[in-house]
């Protein structure tokens, strides 16, 4: 499991790697909602939040025609809250966060906010589900965790969603 840390605002991280090392999943200038083609048309999520997307990808700097880094096509996903974007590839998120975040407002590092209380207080105390990266205070978890978890975690509906009701193998 991995919980939130403090980046100051308008620090990058570039890599799955750094992101990794830190316990964060993705920098803390990104977020996503879903923009599928490269206009300034904004996701479902970010329209329902008032909020306009970004049509550039923050890593790359490239848009939903081209992402600089693979040279091909790849649609943008954007923050709920703030509107920024980026591709899923330059975010290193996994097949079933792509799955995922196509299905509720998703948020960035910056604004992400606890799935259960709805806040974003003791943001040290954030997990982060390797299934759809929704945000969970440890405190909030029923049971309560007062660690984070040795490995991956994946949240109560990423378990009924991805892994049929059960916790993956070496998962906690």
């Amino acid at each position: 499991g991995r919980r939130k840390e403090y980046i100051p605002k308008g620090s990058k991280r570039t890599s799955r790697s750094d992101v990794a090392a830190s316990n964060a999943k993705v920098s803390k200038s990104l977020s996503t909602s879903v923009t599928t083609a490269p206009t300034t048309t904004s996701s479902a999520t970010a329209a329902e939040s008032k909020v306009s997307a970004n049509n550039y990808c923050d890593f790359c700097l490239g848009d939903a025609a081209e992402n600089k880094k693979t040279k091909v096509a790849e649609e943008l996903v954007s923050c709920s809250d703030c509107g920024r974007s980026g591709h899923p590839s330059c975010l290193q998120f996994t097949d079933n966060m792509i799955i995922s975040v196509k299905k509720y407002p998703w948020q960035c590092i910056e604004c992400k906010s606890c799935g259960l209380c709805g806040t974003s207080d003791n943001d040290e105390q954030l997990l982060f589900c390797d299934d759809c990266d929704r945000g969970y205070h440890m405190y909030c978890l029923n049971p309560p965790l007062s660690e984070p978890p040795e490995g991956s975690w994946s949240c109560h509906l990423c378990i009924e969603e991805f892994h049929g009701g059960k916790k993956p193998a070496g998962m906690n």
